[in-house]
């Protein structure tokens, strides 16, 4: 796959509708690492915003080949590193198996076919690879469905692109690299830019002193935990449409996700940024979240606790969701 030296009209028809060619002499929005002044990555790529990420593809084609090189590392070197591989496959292509791929960062392939190319009845079916340890995550691609050519299926693959790439950072490796980054930052920060100036407690600084008015008592803010940065959870009832039945589950509410933790498998049965939910309407005992294009997932309060649904509320109402009324 890193060996074809050019693409094909059906795989330049697809790059169209997923975003713009830029020259990379210069550019200065986001590159992805790809050189922007001596073209030693390649003169042009493919780069787009959805709404508020910067996307700039790796793609192979436009990527430096080298002749004689079966492995092309000068390719692989950029999308042998990259969590998220859109895979594409023209009519005829043989079945696609990740055995096929070794890298120790691709967790997630988005498998994109073809159908009637450079016609005007032009579709594509999706599919999706992931590792074991990656959680599922939306959009659902619905079973046997077809895309036609359109902004909506754009968006739907980036929105899908995304989301892929935010869950693989949820499993264990990504997980274990993140704590040892973090660790690495700690020890840098301990050994390189900790002041050795001391402060001498025996000397009394006059200041103390001079306010002789009694200072007064900063009250707690009512309810600070639901501006927490963090996660709240709750124990919750959610409705599973597609069996029928209802759900003993967690609800995690953080600044950046909403998730839900089914109680007794421990397994991850829904999880969204915050950015995707555009609004919630509630009763007294049940509250349904909406996300994404009008999906939703409904939630009641167990032992008829009507003040979980009340302080849910809360946290969505401060959460930086972007609300579409």
């Amino acid at each position: 796959m890193y060996n074809n030296e050019s693409a094909g009209p059906a795989l330049d028809e697809f790059l169209d509708l997923l975003g713009q060619r830029v020259r990379l002499k210069g550019f200065t929005k986001y590159r992805a690492q790809l050189d922007n002044k001596t073209d030693s990555t390649g003169t042009h790529s493919l780069y787009t915003t959805y709404k508020d990420y910067e996307l700039m593809f790796h793609v192979s084609t436009m990527l430096p080949y080298t002749p004689n090189n079966r492995q092309q590392l000068l390719r692989k070197r950029h999308i042998g590193n990259d969590i998220v591989t859109i895979v594409f496959q023209e009519p005829g292509a043989l079945p696609f198996t990740p055995k096929n791929i070794r890298s120790q960062f691709q967790h997630v392939f988005v498998i994109v076919r073809v159908h009637s190319p450079c016609t005007d009845n032009v579709c594509y079916s999706v599919a999706v690879s992931r590792s074991k340890d990656v959680p599922p995550f939306g959009p659902p691609i619905p079973k046997s469905v077809t895309f036609p050519k359109s902004a909506v299926f754009r968006d739907f693959l980036l929105a899908k692109v995304i989301n892929g790439e935010n869950a693989a950072h949820k499993s264990e490796k990504f997980r274990a690299m993140a704590t040892r980054t973090r660790q690495e930052y700690l020890k840098d920060l301990a050994e390189n830019f900790v002041s050795t100036a001391t402060i001498d407690s025996a000397v009394k600084f006059s200041f103390i002193t001079l306010g002789a008015k009694k200072k007064e008592k900063i009250k707690a803010r009512k309810e600070a935990h639901l501006f927490s940065v963090g996660a709240i959870t709750w124990s919750v009832c959610t409705r599973d449409f597609g069996q029928s039945m209802d759900v003993d589950c967690l609800l995690g509410i953080s600044n950046e996700f909403i998730v839900l933790i089914e109680e007794e498998s421990k397994n991850v049965v829904f999880n969204c940024s915050c950015r995707d939910v555009i609004g919630w309407t509630s009763g007294i005992m049940s509250i349904k979240i909406f996300y994404e294009r009008g999906e939703c997932i409904m939630l009641s309060a167990h032992d008829n606790c009507g003040e979980d649904i009340r302080e849910m509320v809360q946290r969505l109402e401060v959460m930086p969701f972007k609300i579409l009324l």
